[in-house]
């Protein structure tokens, strides 16, 4: 049953979160038209939490604000939309899931199939439908090459899964120190030659395209090893350094580099939207080589500032989640 007052991890100003988050009681949300109350079972900490806290995020808060922009849950009050009726399991990525209700617009809400964990739903709606939309910007095809930067983290990971069932490899950038074993190749950003090092692995074929999500040198770096006509998409903002290419590495090399959004990109498929959601659940539930949607620790809502540090200090394949 939906109580009067739940529990919220809340911020009134941006900053980090070990120094604005705190846990309070609060009134539970009224749904409006077109929105469905959920009871949230399951939030995983993302990189794009602590972006949203630090108010560096595409979407901004509004202050007061409950944390938290995914997560998955069961529908305890619903408007009129017969797909998302009182009961149903769903999924979700909208502001204030690091509370134990959201009211999430419909069109937001996935449905979830019967067996998939709760844990495993709530890492739905931003990781594997930004790989899926990735590799679409991309426009590869079967027999390509590609590479990705920051490859430890979990959107390479189910990048790599989701095009190894293409047929596309996957070529993985790390960082210096970054020892995760991972089920394909990579060298190290600092390599003397990037390029070369990635080719070498490649057995000399050109890159079709590059998925970076680090800016800076990451991309200059790997234009030697780009093919003509090849694609770099810009995804993440882990350096704040600008990137410096000439014109003529773009034109000389024919070039496109854009930059992704997974919600424009998401305005923009519509049609091809419920394609893309069963063929990622289907691979969730892959009984062989499911997507790796990696749990490696959990944490109650009271406990959010522990699983906010954890996340930030340990560096080790799987998301943190927290629960109830």
């Amino acid at each position: 049953m939906q109580k009067d007052k739940m529990k919220a991890v809340v911020f009134a100003t941006a900053g980090e979160s070990a120094d604005v988050l705190q846990v309070c009681q609060i009134d539970t949300p009224r749904i409006g038209p077109g929105a469905a109350l959920v009871k949230v079972d399951a939030r995983p900490v993302q990189p794009a939490d602590f972006l949203f806290i630090g108010g560096r995020y595409r979407i901004k808060p509004q202050f007061p604000q409950i944390a938290g922009l995914e997560g998955s849950g069961v529908v305890v009050v619903a408007d009129s939309d017969e797909s998302f009726q009182v009961g149903t399991r769903v999924a979700f990525r909208y502001p204030g899931s690091w509370a134990e209700y959201v009211s999430v617009p419909t069109p937001m809400l996935y449905l979830v199939p019967e067996g998939v964990a709760a844990e495993t739903a709530a890492q739905f709606s931003l990781n594997p439908v930004t790989a899926y939309g990735l590799l679409d910007e991309l426009s590869v095809r079967a027999g390509d090459c590609i590479a990705i930067n920051a490859a430890t983290s979990s959107v390479a990971l189910i990048v790599e899964s989701l095009a190894r069932r293409r047929n596309i490899k996957v070529i993985g950038i790390v960082r210096k120190g970054h020892h995760a074993t991972l089920p394909f190749e990579t060298a190290t950003s600092d390599a003397p030659d990037l390029a070369a090092a990635m080719l070498a692995l490649s057995a000399g074929r050109p890159f079709t395209g590059l998925l970076d999500s680090i800016g800076g040198s990451a991309i200059k770096d790997m234009l030697p090893a780009m093919r003509q006509g090849a694609t770099i998409v810009s995804f993440g903002v882990l350096e704040q350094t600008p990137v410096s290419l000439l014109n003529a590495d773009m034109i000389y090399r024919n070039l496109c580099w854009k930059g992704f959004g997974v919600d424009y990109w998401l305005s923009r498929s519509q049609d091809s939207r419920t394609l893309m959601i069963d063929e990622l659940w289907k691979t969730i539930q892959d009984s062989v080589s499911p997507l790796p949607l990696l749990v490696r620790s959990r944490y109650s809502l009271d406990d959010v500032l522990t699983a906010t540090n954890d996340v930030l200090s340990v560096h080790a394949p799987g998301k943190v989640i927290l629960t109830g």
